[in-house]
């Protein structure tokens, strides 16, 4: 690593979308409710980590995160639906953004997602538009 890099560890994410998503299931389009996205630990030896590049000025994370979707889990709970359908989707989140003036960063990126049984890969996409 040179020196005009800094690695650092992030110990915590917690965001909500009040508003939800829209989820479509079986040509069906339902609310979500509330998206609660939260870092979960270290898994499979890649921990929740990143870089600050001054040398390019750009910023680059890796995160591990869990999707869960608490209201609309409820309706499927009470349906008597398949517990595998109401669990929280996992994800793996990519991201990079422009190192500001003032030290810090906003990022961006894809979400490499976990299989789930409602949400299947090839039909769904997550991502973390730049913020201000």
């Amino acid at each position: 690593m040179s020196d005009d890099q800094v690695r650092f560890n992030v110990t915590r994410l917690a965001a909500t979308v009040p508003e939800g998503v829209p989820i479509v299931w079986r040509g069906r389009q339902f609310d979500s409710g509330p998206l609660v996205i939260e870092m979960v630990g270290d898994h499979e030896g890649s921990a929740n980590q990143g870089v600050l590049d001054y040398g390019s000025r750009r910023a680059r994370a890796e995160l591990r995160v869990q999707m869960s979707f608490p209201a609309f889990a409820e309706i499927l709970e009470d349906l008597g639906a398949d517990p595998a359908f109401t669990r929280p989707l996992q994800a793996v989140l990519r991201s990079e953004g422009d190192i500001l003036d003032d030290h810090g960063f906003a990022l961006s990126g894809v979400c490499e997602l976990a299989p789930h049984r409602l949400l299947p890969r090839e039909a769904t996409a997550a991502e973390v538009l730049p913020g201000h």
